[in-house]
């Protein structure tokens, strides 16, 4: 992991999951920059928000990431983006 990474993160929608007890899925938009603004990644990813903690969906980030560095970032700056807006995401749309 010698390379560095500037993460860049927008919340499109959550989506409350009605077949769940009260589970959120939030889609979030990512945008990954390696060195000197060099894009290297960007498409949204699914996170979903339980009352046991936020897990981002690794069938996805499998599916879309190549790279296996970031396939390991990834998840946990997720997380940590999403930790402390957690109480504050209703569902619906934004920008």
């Amino acid at each position: 992991m010698s390379e560095n990474y500037k993460f860049k993160f927008n919340v499109k929608k959550v989506v409350v999951i009605e077949d769940a007890n009260n589970i959120k899925e939030v889609l979030v938009h990512t945008q990954i920059k390696k060195g000197s603004n060099q894009i290297c990644l960007e498409d949204v990813f699914p996170v979903r928000i339980t009352e046991i903690g936020i897990f981002p969906v690794p069938k996805d980030i499998a599916e879309k990431v190549e790279n296996p560095d970031l396939r390991r970032l990834l998840p946990f700056q997720l997380k940590r983006y999403i930790k402390p807006q957690k109480r504050f995401l209703e569902p619906g749309e934004y920008n």
